[in-house]
């Protein structure tokens, strides 16, 4: 089995996107990754398939953490569309090229 973090945060919980990993479902009915077929319940968090970064403590992306003023966002993960949702009720979605400014 590939390596993964068996300590999963608080804040990943809930999360849905599957961070850019397609899968299937076997002929057993097995939820599966398509690229290293393994159970999607053997390995349930996974770090971006995109950046190769896992989420923040918080449970946000690693490319979008530390945004303000947002409500919650996705990056995409390469291979999706991703979205920033604002406070104000503003969403934004798209593919999308994600710079960091230092």
């Amino acid at each position: 089995m590939s390596e993964f973090k068996t300590t999963v945060p608080n804040g990943w919980r809930g999360r849905c996107s599957g961070d850019g990993y397609e899968r299937y479902t076997d002929n057993e009915g097995n939820r599966r990754y398509t690229d290293n077929y393994e159970k999607v319940s053997d390995m349930p968090y996974r770090p971006c398939s995109k950046c190769g970064e896992y989420p923040t403590e918080e449970g946000d992306d690693y490319c979008l953490q530390h945004l303000g003023n947002v409500m919650n966002a996705c990056c995409g993960h390469g291979n999706q569309k991703g979205y920033v949702q604002f406070d104000c009720g503003i969403v934004i979605r798209g593919f999308f090229e994600i710079e960091k400014w230092v």
